[in-house]
């Protein structure tokens, strides 16, 4: 993320597709405008949101938020919106902040490192983006049996395990130098 701002400020960027929460910081300091909004698939659903999952093992004495007091938290990074920012949300509503009460692991991407820390037990929680559990658990390297959700939610329509609100799924901008018709192109040769 730190290389869009260079970017931007050298303006060599013209168009950027991002998670929502980096894009609504990019629309307050350099008034970039959303296009199109990308759309994920579940099976045959098209999914036009998205949100996050806080996980644990299935066999762990955490059983909600206040039991990770102390604890580890897997993360991808600070700036990750579906892997880390939407669970300071979930933690500030609980009551606590995640500084203050965890110890965070930043692993980086793939999300599929957040679950082997947590499996293998070098994390006591971990945060992906919701839908990773499924992919990995269709692709055989995770029985969701084996995980405890925290926090569960439901929402209908969304299929996907989630602690989390729902969120635009992440969206395609334009940055204000953009000529208006150029924008204009490409989103309709985006959406045809």
């Amino acid at each position: 993320l730190e290389a869009f701002q260079h970017a931007i400020n050298k303006q060599t960027l013209d168009f950027f597709l991002t998670n929502s929460g980096h894009y609504v910081q990019l629309e307050v300091e350099a008034g970039a405008t959303r296009l199109a909004t990308f759309r994920s698939r579940a099976g045959e659903q098209i999914l036009d949101h998205f949100g996050a999952v806080l996980f644990t093992r299935r066999d762990s004495d955490v059983l909600n938020l206040q039991d990770l007091r102390g604890r580890t938290l897997a993360a991808v990074g600070a700036e990750a919106f579906g892997g880390y920012q939407l669970a300071k949300l979930a933690f500030h509503r609980a009551g606590m902040t995640i500084e203050d009460n965890l110890q965070v692991q930043w692993l980086g991407f793939p999300h599929a490192d957040i679950l082997v820390a947590v499996m293998e037990g070098r994390a006591d929680a971990g945060i992906v983006r919701a839908g990773v559990l499924e992919r990995l658990s269709a692709s055989g390297r995770l029985d969701l049996d084996e995980i405890r959700v925290l926090e569960a939610r439901s929402h209908d329509g969304f299929p996907y395990l989630h602690s989390s609100d729902l969120y635009p799924e992440w969206p395609f901008a334009r940055l204000p130098h953009v000529d208006s018709e150029l924008a204009r192109q490409v989103t309709l040769a985006l959406l045809s």
